[in-house]
């Protein structure tokens, strides 16, 4: 596993961990960022571990990116970033293929309760967050960081 790939796995367990904590105290706006980050992590855990998604600088010589990205192979230069959810469909669905894609489109299905939420919620007051939403976001954070650890473990998307 390439840096990157680690800290990222690392990552989503940590925000999950916080995430489930901060529920458990009734500190739903800030639990409910921490599973939207769980679930960031794992995904670019694993667009790092099985796709074309790169950390590599993106001009020769330049810092290592800040972000995964993958390289269009026409210009060479970055097609798509991975920065913070929601994310399209079309972004995770690289990482579905072969017969391993049905289980997995279907796991991947419930990132549809991360569309509402947002990074900038930070900055907000938070009173629009509803435990409803944040269940269902720890739920969905649970069952991707166990798709995410089995990959780690078997080297293969299930």
């Amino acid at each position: 596993m390439n840096p990157a790939e680690h800290h990222y796995a690392q990552a989503a367990v940590r925000h999950y961990k916080d995430g489930v904590f901060l529920q458990d105290g009734a500190r739903l706006p800030n639990a409910d960022h921490h599973y939207g980050f769980a679930v960031e992590c794992a995904l670019k855990s694993l667009l790092l571990r099985f796709t074309a998604a790169t950390m590599d600088p993106r001009r020769p010589g330049g810092p290592p990116s800040k972000s995964p990205w993958i390289k269009d192979p026409a210009t060479g230069r970055a097609a798509h970033t991975y920065s913070h959810l929601p994310w399209v469909a079309t972004d995770v669905a690289l990482l579905t293929h072969g017969r391993s894609a049905t289980r997995l489109s279907a796991e991947l299905g419930g990132l549809a309760a991360f569309d509402t939420w947002s990074v900038d919620d930070r900055y907000l007051d938070g009173s629009s967050v509803v435990e409803a939403d944040v269940e269902q976001r720890r739920t969905v954070a649970k069952n991707i960081l166990g798709l995410h650890e089995q990959a780690l473990i078997t080297g293969r998307l299930p």
